[in-house]
Formats: structure tokens, C-alpha cells, sequence
């Protein structure tokens, strides 16, 4: 349990895929991203794009060393609605918002990923978060989430 929760502590920006965060109030539909990446521990190849992510990835699971951009997706959700998402294989992901921004900008959010129980935590706005999901498609790839939400709360 330490290293899933170190990886909710984790906020990383995914290089390149960033784009301003225009800020709203609590009940404005927050925008959800979702990342679908496939880690092996074949070869060495990693997506330019997931540079920051595989490196954070790595220092707990090093033997992961290529790191593959499935598919990304976005979705609009007011609090309290929910929406599953493809992953990989047939699976799917759900998110709920489970509250937009509060005092401290953060929002909160619940998800449950393939062979993995819901995890809740709370986020900041414009930063991805990686979950490094005990699921394996059949070549043997890790399922890893990235998922990012906004807008926030301006100050």
C-alpha cells in the first residue's frame, strides 16, 4: 500500500500535453483526461510524451522500461456525475467528480481502474496523476492511468 500511496501523492505534468487552466467556480463541469499507457518490460522505448511520467514510474517499478501512449480522452463532468471510460482489452475505467474546486483549489475525485478497488483523492488542477494499475493485457503490458482534471478555482 506505501507505493499507491506515493503515486496519489504524485502530480506529475506529462510534457507537451499541457495547456492553460482557465478557472471556474464549484459546480462549472470540470474537465477530466484521461491517458491509457502501456508499460513492458521489454525493450526501451519510451514516447517523448510520457518522458516525466516513466521516469517517476520507474523509480518504484524499474523494471518497466517502455512506455507506450495507448489512447487519450477527454470528457466534461459536472460534481457527481460519473463516466466509464476505455482502458485496454474490453476494460474500462470509471471516474466521478466527486466535488469541484474547494478553498485549497483542489478536486476532488474518484476512480476505479481494472483489477484495482476505487481510489479517492483530491487534485490539483492542470497536473496528471499516475496509477499504476496491477492489471497486465495478454503480451504482458502494464495498464498505467494518467488522469488529469480542470478547470480550477481562480484566486
Amino acid at each position: 500500500m506505501p507505493r499507491l500511496a506515493l503515486l496519489i501523492a504524485m502530480s506529475l505534468s506529462v510534457a507537451g500535453m499541457l495547456d492553460a487552466c482557465p478557472c471556474h467556480g464549484e459546480k462549472d463541469p470540470i474537465k477530466i483526461t484521461l491517458v491509457v499507457i502501456l508499460a513492458s518490460e521489454e525493450g526501451n522505448s519510451i514516447d517523448p510524451r510520457l518522458k516525466a511520467i516513466a521516469e517517476e514510474v520507474r523509480k518504484l517499478h524499474p523494471n518497466l522500461k517502455t512506455f507506450k501512449l495507448k489512447h487519450m480522452e477527454n470528457k466534461s463532468l459536472k460534481p457527481g456525475e460519473k463516466v466509464s471510460l476505455p482502458a485496454v482489452e474490453k476494460k474500462m475505467v470509471d471516474l466521478v467528480i466527486k466535488h469541484g474546486a474547494d478553498k485549497e483549489n483542489r478536486v476532488g475525485l474518484a476512480v476505479t481502474a481494472p483489477a484495482m478497488g476505487e481510489i479517492e483523492y483530491q487534485t490539483v488542477c492542470g497536473k496528471f496523476l499516475p496509477i499504476v494499475t496491477r492489471f497486465q493485457t495478454k503480451s504482458k503490458e502494464r495498464l498505467i492511468l494518467a488522469i488529469r482534471v480542470q478547470p480550477c478555482r481562480g484566486d
